[in-house]
């Protein structure tokens, strides 16, 4: 098969055709790429170390390379520059920028992991320092070393002034409520500092690689699984202080957690660490705008505030939202709702009016 009959791979940003709002528009759910990190891990990388690559087709491997390399070169991965000229189209003022998620480098060692963390935050940070109130920025933690990540979380606070953190929603396959990574919780709380859950595909992804599934279906599937873990494991239970933001409109669970609801009720295996329904926990996270579907945004700010919606594009890749005020528009939002998701409730949880 040949890529002759594939459209033009990286995304074409048409200007929006919805009304810009007087009042700030910010993207929670970007990804800019940092070759020098990238440049630090390449010499220990493996492809076992990446479920989207284990169980991705030859097609979708070729693909995927013709994208990247397409969208480098126009420069939307790496190039500010290019982003802004996109940002206005879309009517977005800031991006709030995250590593792409095959730049976690979970399997580094501690001392390499370190490096291309400080590398991505400095790369970020020059960013922000160039286009003052145009982006933000979130940190990435060495999560398989979870003390040099609490000591990466206060750095990144207090040196870079990120005021959130990227993870996956697994650890190089160890789930989210292991017992390992409370410390990890604990000082995102302290330091006020909110998690955005964006998962690597899914450790076992066997029946997956066909049809482009190790994305279309198993980001939403890690995310589902991991959050779900957390809340039966616990994890807002002992850090009711953790907030999370959970991508991809936070996978599945928020569209069908009436059935967990129901297990906890007749079944003792989902009360050992939760003393509340599951969906009482699931109301405390926040979830981003990037389904797809006009009638799936409005589930979410109906069932679960307009409060708890930012929105997220997952610029610049091709699974994202190109037009999320028309996006937006489409739901029927009342004014109200509008402004907390287009831009209110990213600007009270990540801070972005403080010095």
């Amino acid at each position: 098969m040949t890529g002759e009959w594939w459209p033009e791979l990286a995304p074409r940003i048409e200007p929006t055709a919805s009304e810009k709002p007087a009042y700030r528009v910010v993207d929670v759910h970007t990804h800019l790429s940092v070759p020098a990190g990238e440049a630090i891990a390449k010499p220990f990388f493996k492809p076992e170390y990446e479920p989207r690559i284990r169980y991705s087709s030859a097609e979708t491997l070729r693909y995927n390379r013709e994208y990247r390399a397409s969208a480098r070169q126009s420069g939307q991965f790496e190039d500010a520059e290019v982003r802004l000229a996109d940002m206005d189209r879309q009517g977005v003022d800031l991006q709030v920028l995250s590593v792409p998620p095959t730049e976690y480098f979970y399997w580094l060692d501690e001392r390499e992991a370190l490096k291309a963390c400080r590398v991505q935050h400095e790369r970020f940070a020059e960013v922000v320092a160039r286009h003052p109130g145009r982006f933000a920025a979130l940190a990435n933690l060495p999560m398989n070393h979870p003390a040099l990540a609490v000591e990466v979380l206060r750095e990144a606070h207090e040196e870079f002034g990120f005021n959130g953190f990227e993870l996956s929603a697994d650890v190089l396959g160890l789930d989210l409520d292991d017992r390992r990574f409370d410390v990890v919780w604990e000082a995102a709380a302290e330091l006020e500092m909110v998690a955005v859950m964006h998962p690597q595909g899914f450790t076992h992804g066997q029946r997956m690689s066909d049809y482009y599934l190790v994305n279309v279906m198993c980001m939403p599937l890690a995310s589902t699984l991991a959050t779900t873990r957390m809340i039966l494991g616990g994890v807002w239970r002992r850090h009711p202080g953790l907030r999370m933001i959970v991508v991809h409109g936070g996978g599945y669970l928020p569209f069908y957690y009436a059935r967990t609801d129901h297990a906890y009720e007749v079944r003792p295996e989902l009360r050992e660490h939760i003393d509340r329904r599951p969906s009482d926990y699931l109301r405390e996270l926040y979830f981003d705008s990037n389904v797809f579907d006009p009638g799936m945004l409005r589930h979410l700010v109906s069932e679960f505030g307009a409060e708890h919606v930012l929105l997220g594009t997952d610029y610049p890749f091709d699974m994202g939202t190109v037009d999320p005020l028309g996006f937006v528009e489409r739901a029927g939002l009342d004014d109200a709702e509008r402004r907390l998701v287009l831009g209110g409730n990213a600007a009270r949880l990540l801070r972005l009016d403080r010095p």
